[in-house]
């Protein structure tokens, strides 16, 4: 018994100092690195920060922090770190190396969080898909398409592709396309459409809106009515608007032609009896 007490006395002698630095630097570097990835978040938010990126960016620097103080902490109880770092690289680059589709995805999450081409709520049109962007995700971004269907699409191809923002921008402009008869008046034509926008007030004054000449197309005089309204009126406008027109051509009788077609037939003689019996 003297002999193990003996042995513990010189082993906590040796050892023990050290023990105990190896529990503090542990609890102190948890707590510490706790404080700080607080502090980080919080400095992330004052900026505006997307809240998806706050984090995830301050999960991976909460890993990393406990990360160092373990290999600290197992350096204070001269355990050689050097191997079990090399030991993590290779582990990392393994994992890298098999999950290179999804780091990819990662990063490319990453910049489209920090660079904002579309925010939460957006109508975006993204490798030709419509919808509203519902999720922005490390890895994944969703649109909620206008028929209720939700695309989920990697990020990868988010960044690589053409992105529309139909609603970055305030305002944003209608484009019509109007066309009457050769036979009728075009300046009266002209007139109604302007007196219709005129009226309507979700139409801006400015920028003003416009109704010009397009084309003299194969069976209609084409003009282009352009209003300018808000993002939030925009689809009201468009259809509220082209019902208005067709009344109100209606009531003037100024035609909107539709593409028709002339058939004609001709009559065929009956075939002889020399022919039928030939």
């Amino acid at each position: 018994m003297d002999h193990i007490m003996a042995a513990l006395e010189e082993w906590v002698a040796r050892y023990g100092l050290q023990v105990v630095g190896s529990i503090a630097i542990l609890v102190f570097g948890l707590i510490g690195a706790k404080i700080i990835t607080g502090m980080v978040r919080k400095i992330l938010r004052r900026a505006k920060t997307d809240d998806t990126l706050v984090d995830f960016g301050g999960n991976l620097l909460q890993f990393l922090l406990i990360l160092f103080v373990i290999l600290a902490s197992l350096s204070k109880l001269g355990v050689h770190t050097t191997s079990l770092i090399a030991m993590l690289g290779a582990a990392s680059l393994a994992v890298a190396l098999s999950l290179q589709s999804n780091l990819a995805n990662l990063a490319a999450g990453v910049l489209i969080l920090i660079f904002r081409p579309m925010r939460l709520g957006e109508m975006v049109e993204l490798g030709g898909i419509f919808g509203k962007v519902e999720e922005i995700t490390i890895l994944v971004t969703k649109l909620r398409m206008v028929d209720g269907k939700v695309a989920i699409m990697p990020n990868t191809k988010v960044f690589a592709d053409k992105l529309i923002n139909y609603t970055a921008a305030d305002p944003r402009r209608v484009d019509l396309v109007i066309g009457i008869g050769y036979e009728d008046d075009i300046p009266k034509a002209k007139a109604i459409l302007k007196q219709l926008m005129q009226e309507d007030p979700r139409v801006l004054p400015e920028p003003a809106a416009s109704v010009v000449m397009l084309e003299l197309a194969d069976s209609s005089v084409n003009f282009a009515v352009r209003p300018w309204t808000s993002n939030a009126d925009w689809w009201a406008v468009k259809c509220e608007l082209t019902e208005k027109i067709k009344l109100a051509f209606d009531a003037a009788g100024i035609n909107i032609p539709f593409p028709q077609r002339d058939v004609h037939l001709y009559p065929v003689p009956e075939p002889t009896q020399q022919e039928q019996s030939s």
